[in-house]
């Protein structure tokens, strides 16, 4: 079920006083996310989704078949609308998959690291304005923090953006 960004704070109750728990993804990380873009020049706006523990349900390719074998423990995905100074759109879709050890979060990395292997399911994909774009995985990034991998993927949805401006894109979203 897709929350609001307001909806999913609230769900996962992680202001103040008590802290979030690894792995937890709040309304403020969507925020930072949308600071560091706007930083380098992108007004984006994005919307934040709370999928369990049901990574097999939302990927596709060898990644599906991994979480088959080696279930995750929590999912967040995001998707984010972009647009530069000249107006045109990039789409920019992030992943924040927890495992329940390290081990399972370094293998996971390793595998949606390697092209073609498959990834979660991009959010756009499922639904609304931009499910027939596609995600060619070529401007990627991703990053582990213990059990959580983070991934990011960008893909313009009108042809002008440079592959510099997609890489710093895809880098900025999952420091």
């Amino acid at each position: 079920m897709a929350r609001s960004p307001a909806q999913a704070q609230s769900a996962r109750s992680c202001g103040q006083p008590r802290q979030c728990t690894e792995g937890e993804v709040t309304i403020n990380d969507l925020r930072s996310i949308e600071v560091r873009l706007a930083r380098k020049g992108l007004q984006a706006s994005g919307q934040l989704q709370h999928d369990g523990a049901h990574c097999s349900e939302h990927s596709y390719g060898k990644v599906l078949e991994f979480f088959h074998r080696q279930p995750c423990a929590d999912l967040y995905r995001a998707q984010f609308q972009g647009r530069d100074r000249k107006g045109d759109v990039v789409l920019i879709a992030v992943s924040w998959v927890r495992m329940a050890d390290q081990g399972g979060a370094v293998a996971y990395r390793q595998l949606v690291d390697t092209y073609g292997t498959g990834n979660v399911t991009e959010l756009s994909r499922e639904g609304g304005r931009y499910r027939t774009v596609r995600y060619t995985a070529r401007k990627y990034a991703s990053g582990r923090r213990n059990n959580v991998v983070v991934n990011a993927q960008a893909e313009p949805v009108v042809r002008g953006w440079g592959g510099l401006a997609l890489t710093t894109i895809v880098n900025e979203a999952v420091r």
